[in-house]
């Protein structure tokens, strides 16, 4: 039985494509941060609204991509959302 959620939150935004990389990320597709910041707050209040029971989250993974790339109010706007819903 789970007593709480663990997220993994992929940030598919790079600013160069290393050789060695074999996920899926983008280095020329910055327009798209703030709308896929947006779609993930959405899926996170689908999960949540789906969730057989509300349990808090014991841990935030941001993964990539490289995350340290989002823009402060974006990471602002997924870590309030996460907080909010869960």
């Amino acid at each position: 039985m789970l007593n709480s959620y663990s997220l993994y939150l992929h940030i598919p935004f790079c600013g160069h494509r290393c050789s060695y990389c074999d996920f899926n990320t983008y280095t020329t597709l910055f327009d798209l941060v703030q709308p896929y910041a947006e779609a993930l707050c959405t899926e996170m209040r689908q999960v949540a609204d789906a969730a057989a029971e509300p349990l808090p989250v014991h841990t935030i993974f941001f993964g990539g991509g490289t995350p340290s790339l989002m823009p402060v109010d974006a990471m602002k706007l997924i870590l309030e959302t996460a907080a909010s819903v869960f």
